[in-house]
């Protein structure tokens, strides 16, 4: 089954939020992450596994913990590219 926009959004969301939360706490535990960015264990662990396959963050084994640091920030503008001007707006078009 396909996902709806809706869906698409939120998981961009999710990934933001996880992604933000690594850049501002890096080295930190998954359980951590979690707890600062408010998800839940299924949602942080989907979200750390596709930033991890994205590239976008790397994990580290630190005295026997995984840790997770930030490799480059994901942010929605990164996986949503924005329409042009003209084709949002109706530059001229319409009206009396």
């Amino acid at each position: 089954m396909a996902m709806t926009d809706e869906q698409r959004a939120g998981v961009r969301d999710l990934l933001q939020l996880v992604s933000r939360t690594i850049e501002t706490n890096p080295g930190t535990t998954a359980p951590t992450i979690r707890t600062r960015a408010h998800v839940k264990r299924k949602e942080g662990d989907l979200a750390s596994g596709l930033l991890l396959r994205g590239g976008f963050i790397e994990q580290q084994t630190v005295n026997a913990e995984e840790t997770y640091s930030s490799v480059k920030p994901y942010r929605v503008s990164n996986e949503a590219p924005r329409a042009a001007f003209g084709e949002t707006h109706a530059a001229g078009q319409g009206g009396s």
